[in-house]
């Protein structure tokens, strides 16, 4: 597939990256709505039935297993509101939400539960394909899916989704780790700045303070010493730290709702 970044400047990825999202038919709006319902309705499962029953939230369900159930839920959603459009992937080769007239309209889901903001991918991503008409079948006889597109990326930590994204990340933007022995491949941040769009809502209120831009150990320890852990409390301050008053008044850059 062409990046449709090809032959343009870093300088000029924030307003392709716009036109992307601008002419792509599910909206931002949308995957916000999704993306919260389908968490809430994560939280709310239960694993057997009567006094067996045993809740989701109190079980060390691994943040793999969270993202999986969440990609599930949210293209099950999806095709129940846009069933001529949408359906969830079926197949390997298959984009996590399928746009049923158009491919290239395509999405894939991609959920990270580490305290932070980035998002990773397993060590193939970050492997070149050198001949992309050829490399359309791994050893094992199934297709391989096409790694350059649309992507949903959402960061969570416990049961708080803290950041939602939506944009285009081409094959050759993972990066794989150096190690041979590393499992996982990883972006750089030109692309999180450039490529992945923040999507704007009240949900971002709950996210941890020590994720901010700027915030280290020092900073983070006066949070701590102020009682605030959240965006939300953050933005309610009433203090008169100057350190704190001037990450409040950042919060205004970070269209939180």
């Amino acid at each position: 597939m062409t990046s449709p970044y090809e032959g343009l400047s870093i300088e000029q990825w924030k307003s392709k990256t716009q036109e992307l999202i601008e002419n792509h038919p599910l909206h931002l709006e949308m995957i916000r709505e999704i993306a919260l319902k389908s968490w809430d309705i994560l939280w709310q499962t239960t694993i057997g039935e009567g006094e067996l029953a045993i809740p989701l939230y109190s079980l060390d369900v691994p943040a793999m297993v969270v993202g999986y159930f969440f990609e599930k839920l949210f293209a099950k959603e999806l095709q129940k509101r846009e069933p001529q459009l949408w359906r969830g992937g079926v197949s390997k080769e298959e984009k996590d939400l399928v746009y049923i007239s158009d491919q290239l309209y395509s999405i894939e889901i991609k959920t990270s539960g580490q305290l932070g903001l980035k998002i990773f991918g397993n060590r193939s991503y970050g492997k070149p394909v050198e001949n992309p008409d050829l490399a359309k079948k791994e050893k094992s006889g199934y297709y391989i899916k096409e790694k350059s597109g649309y992507y949903i990326t959402v960061n969570f930590y416990d049961r708080i989704i803290n950041l939602i994204r939506f944009g285009w990340i081409d094959h050759s933007d993972w990066k794989a780790q150096s190690s041979e022995s590393g499992q996982s491949a990883g972006l750089s941040e030109e692309i999180y700045t450039y490529k992945l769009i923040p999507i704007a809502g009240e949900y971002r209120l709950n996210t941890p303070v020590t994720l901010l831009k700027g915030i280290g150990g020092k900073t983070a320890k006066i949070f701590e010493d102020e009682g605030i852990k959240t965006v939300r409390e953050l933005e309610n301050y009433q203090g008169v730290n100057k350190k704190l008053l001037k990450f409040k008044q950042k919060l205004e850059d970070l269209e939180l709702s």
